[in-house]
């Protein structure tokens, strides 16, 4: 009787039968097999009703997927049901229960009892649900279990596949094009699934990339802007992507990043900012700076150690993220470039020529904006044509215009060198006119100068030599942003075209420099070697074990070492002959007759030169190539980063000493020493060479940007300024630290005057008669002749 009424009570409580059938599988089976039969008959009554709320149905699905593994067998028709409950159902299941199904199947492929393959599909088909916490769930999910799928050297190219082509008809699909149905939220939530599995770099793929190629043909702005953001800047999460999605926090709670542990950072600098500086409130500010690192570097699928630096991998042999493997740009990875800029290019000007009249849709401004910046990077980095693109920007290049700077920026990158120089002439001539000229603000006056340089540095001939040397005379400008974009445009046409400059404009390098012809339109000048070889270590030219120790070390064998030794013995040859036919001759010309003399002499003296000349000219180019260290081995990642450093180096040097000969005097600041990097920004050196709105403002950027010192920037600021002078103290303190006091006599020189008013000395000055001062009066003139005065 008491077993019965045990084995009653256990049919009823789930989690404790839950746990018994995990300690003992075989002992509970019979138990196991009655909650299956009760699932499949609850499973049939439901399907008649499936709108309504079952509780007792969801307790049972997830008690059934809790212990489904423990009899494989029995349950093998389980995960079926219910994904084929949810393909049936899923638009009027009831919330609760379709998130516990949900939740049964993740737990399910956790475990390995259902594959990728048959789940997958689906979760993308749930993100039609208009239930936020259920899209959150499924997000996170699907981007972790295909990180975990593709981890390592390992990749599943047969999911990624599946799932790439799955992605690509979901945002394709006809419902997707409707603003207001559930096809848009699917797409949207596809496409975010796409962009962070390339942020995590899971898929690098070219099919990933043209897959969010097709979401920047999607007629809804919200799928748009986010695939166009993505190819803008495709590592940052920018909080614009979704405009008003409401997904984001709960996404933030699914991928397990609490509100607690997430901190605000500006709020916690602008305090330490504002409040008095002590000890503790450094420390907080410190602590907050490496939890936000953390938590940033989890947001981006990273780990991070606990200085904050974010790492790749796990346990003690982990990698930092720099050197993580370097991937293509996702521009790079577009198949059709030109075709995608026009289809780009013509949604911008539709919107910008068409009318709301109709019904049509017309894109806003922040909208249009964004495609044409993402149109201008296309043509910039894959050098495209497109020749409607520049008349249209020329509307835009106003002061007034809003956004200037940012359209400046744009109409720069857009800007190579094989776009034609006739198409550029209007907009340059257009910017010169609208923003560089006496009765414009200073701001904009260096917002011109800037622009019309970054466009000259991509197509120099772009310009004609009237304006550009009006455009040099500004380097005298009473502003220094307008004085600085002058004098970076005249060291910018010293080094790639002085002829267009006049010639006391041209400084002394260029002068002797004029040799060289200017590149035309589509010419390139072909490479010599690796750029910047030249500045590693060369090897030591000295004998021939070193040069064959270099030649076995780059790879070559003895074989290589003969017959270069060969050639080398072959043209040593060549040179003796030459050198022994030249003797003959001087021998000859020194054996005529004693008339001939001079002749004789001179012309033996002008061989010889010739002669010392030639070998001379023979051996620095035998040692050149020697030191040529491309020719010699393959160079390394080391060596193009050490080369790279090198030339920061050398740019950093040649600043420094201009800077130097300025302050010296030993020139004029507009003539030698006019820095090529003085007025470029710091974006135009980086690797992307993108120009962007603040380099287009220049110095009034920083002067923006110029925050409030801390106390520990103002006392490393004191502490530099005290370095080289003589410390600042009293007259006092020099005298005692000379150890030389003053008398007390001198002292009374320095007192005030009532402290000694009732001395004896200075009461009877005042009783003196007049006898007694013209006598010490003509004392003290005779003693001040005596000094000389």
């Amino acid at each position: 009787m008491g077993r019965r009424v045990r084995s009653s009570n256990l049919l009823s409580n789930l989690p404790q039968l839950q746990n018994l059938i995990k300690r003992d599988p075989r002992s509970y089976e019979e138990e196991f097999s009655q909650q299956l039969q009760h699932f499949e008959s609850s499973l049939v009554i439901f399907e008649l009703k499936p709108d309504e709320e079952a509780k007792e149905f969801g307790e049972v699905i997830n008690f059934l997927s809790q212990v489904v593994r423990c009899y494989p067998e029995k349950s093998a028709r389980f995960p079926g049901q219910l994904i084929s409950l949810l393909e049936r159902h899923y638009p009027v299941l009831e919330a609760e229960l379709r998130k516990s199904i949900v939740q049964a199947l993740i737990l399910l492929r956790g475990r390995g009892v259902v594959s990728n393959e048959k789940v997958m599909p689906l979760f993308f088909t749930l993100f039609k649900c208009r239930d936020k916490k259920l899209r959150a769930l499924l997000y996170t999910h699907i981007v972790n279990d295909v990180k975990a799928a593709n981890r390592g050297k390992h990749r599943d190219h047969k999911l990624n596949k599946t799932l790439q082509s799955f992605m690509y008809t979901m945002i394709t699909a006809a419902d997707a094009q409707d603003k207001h149905g559930e096809g848009a939220i699917a797409a949207k939530k596809s496409l975010d699934v796409c962009i962070e599995l390339y942020r995590k770099r899971v898929w690098t793929d070219a099919k990933a990339v043209n897959v969010i190629v097709q979401a920047c043909s999607s007629p809804i702005n919200k799928v748009m802007v986010t695939a166009v953001q993505f190819f803008l800047n495709p590592q940052k999460k920018s909080s614009e992507d979704g405009g008003s999605d409401d997904d984001s926090d709960a996404a933030a709670e699914g991928a397990g990043i609490s509100k607690k542990n997430w901190v605000n950072l500006q709020l916690i600098q602008h305090q330490s900012n504002v409040n008095r500086k002590t000890r503790a409130r450094k420390r907080v500010l410190e602590r907050a700076t490496r939890t936000h690192k953390r938590e940033q570097a989890r947001r981006d699928g990273q780990l991070a150690d606990e200085d904050g630096s974010a790492t790749v991998g796990g346990g003690s042999g982990r990698k930092k993220a720099a050197a993580a493997a370097v991937n293509f740009d996702a521009l790079s990875l577009v198949h059709d470039p030109q075709g995608f800029a026009e289809k780009l290019f013509g949604r911008v000007h539709h919107s910008t020529t068409a009318t709301k009249r109709g019904g049509s849709t017309v894109d806003r401004f922040e909208v249009r904006l964004i495609l044409l910046k993402l149109i201008s990077r296309l043509i910039g980095h894959h050098q495209l044509q497109l020749m409607a693109f520049y008349p249209f920007l020329q509307r835009y290049l106003q002061p007034h215009q809003f956004e200037v700077t940012q359209i400046l920026a744009l109409f720069a990158n857009g800007t190579h060198a094989f776009t034609p120089p006739d198409v550029l002439q209007p907009l340059v001539r257009a910017i010169a006119d609208n923003f560089v000229s006496d009765h414009c603000a200073p701001e904009v006056m260096c917002a011109g100068l800037n622009t019309i340089r970054a466009v000259l540095a991509r197509q120099p001939l772009a310009v004609d030599p009237d304006l550009l040397n009006d455009l040099i005379l500004y380097r005298k400008h009473k502003d220094k942003g307008v004085m600085m974009g002058a004098r970076s445009l005249l060291a910018l046409y010293r080094q790639i075209n002085p002829e267009m400059l006049h010639r006391r404009d041209r400084g002394r390098d260029a002068s002797l420099s004029l040799g060289e012809a200017p590149l035309r339109f589509g010419e390139q000048r072909p490479a010599e070697g690796v750029d910047g070889a030249e500045l590693l270590e060369l090897p030591s030219s000295g004998s021939d074990d070193d040069d064959s120790d270099i030649l076995l070390e780059s790879g070559g064998s003895d074989e290589d070492l003969s017959y270069a030794t060969a050639d080398e013995l072959l043209s040593d040859g060549d040179a003796e002959s030459d050198c022994s036919v030249d003797l003959q001759g001087t021998e000859d010309e020194n054996s005529r007759p004693a008339s001939d003399g001079e002749e004789a002499g001179s012309a033996s003296g002008s061989d010889s030169s010739q002669l010392k000349t030639a070998s001379s000219e023979q051996t620095s180019t035998n040692s050149v190539a020697k030191k040529r260290v491309d020719m010699l081995r393959f160079l390394t990642d080391e060596d193009f980063s050490r080369i790279e450093q090198l030339k920061k180096r050398r740019r950093n040097e040649g600043v420094s000493s201009s800077s130097k000969k300025q302050k010296a005097g030993d020139s004029h600041p507009d003539e030698e020493n006019v820095g090529s990097d003085e007025g470029l920004s710091a974006d135009e050196s980086d690797s992307d060479g993108l120009v962007k709105d603040w380099d287009i403002l220049g110095d009034y950027h920083s002067r923006r940007q110029r925050r409030k010192a801390t106390y520990d920037e103002r006392m490393d600021s004191i502490r530099a300024g005290r370095e080289g002078r003589e410390k600042f103290t009293s007259s006092k303190a020099k005298r005692d630290k000379g150890g030389v006091n003053l008398s007390n006599k001198q002292k009374r020189k320095t007192k005030d005057f009532k402290m000694i008013a009732h001395k004896r000395s200075i009461v009877s000055k005042g009783k003196r008669s007049l006898v007694q001062k013209r006598q010490e009066l003509r004392k003290h003139v005779i003693k001040q002749k005596k000094k000389g005065y």
